[in-house]
């Protein structure tokens, strides 16, 4: 009952973000919770520059980070799909996995961003302790270059976009390198 539950609350929480509302998902996070972010992109470096090493590093910290974060996400207009979730613990030391695709739509119906991600989350007694996102930061880095050559949106800001991480095929770097040049990132998936 418990596992179904937080499924219910991701899903709940990823309908209000595709809606343009992050107080939901916010709500979700301890006070003093961790965001980890891939690469060496906009998103990354919303508030510190990334340092490399072994460990995770976290690129947001407490709850007005975090907000920050999800606020570009929305003002971005992502979209972010639900593909599977697996969950796993305790209420006191619960994991998820969220694997989804997400996506920017243009308004000639063609996506201007594409990519997937996993979403790692660690929680205590139903609040977000801990999120670690993956995806093709390639198609990030592609996006953060086409969107400041266009001068378009929030991407033009130094910081980073929204907690979308992703997993994608071994050719999306390529995809969206060539795509850059014609003012558009597109990804397979």
């Amino acid at each position: 009952m418990y596992k179904a539950a937080v499924r219910m609350l991701i899903r709940r929480n990823i309908r209000s973000l595709n809606e343009g509302r992050q107080k939901p998902a916010l709500a979700m996070f301890a006070r003093d919770a961790e965001l980890t972010f891939p690469g060496d992109n906009t998103w990354s470096r919303q508030h510190r520059v990334p340092q490399l090493g072994r460990a995770a590093f976290v690129t947001h910290k407490g709850r007005a980070e975090i907000e920050a974060f999800l606020q570009r996400y929305v003002d971005h207009g992502i979209h972010m799909e639900v593909e599977d979730i697996l969950v796993n613990g305790p209420p006191w030391n619960t994991r998820a996995a969220v694997r989804v695709h997400h996506w920017i739509p243009g308004s000639d119906g063609k996506d201007v961003y594409a990519n997937r991600a996993v979403l790692i989350v660690r929680t205590s007694w139903g609040k977000i302790q801990s999120q670690e996102d993956y995806e093709d930061t390639e198609r990030v880095s592609a996006f953060d270059a086409t969107a400041n050559h266009n001068g378009a949106g929030p991407a033009a800001e130094p910081g980073p976009v929204a907690s979308r991480s992703v997993l994608a095929s071994a050719n999306a770097g390529s995809v969206a390198n060539r795509d850059a040049g014609r003012g558009d990132v597109r990804g397979g998936a």
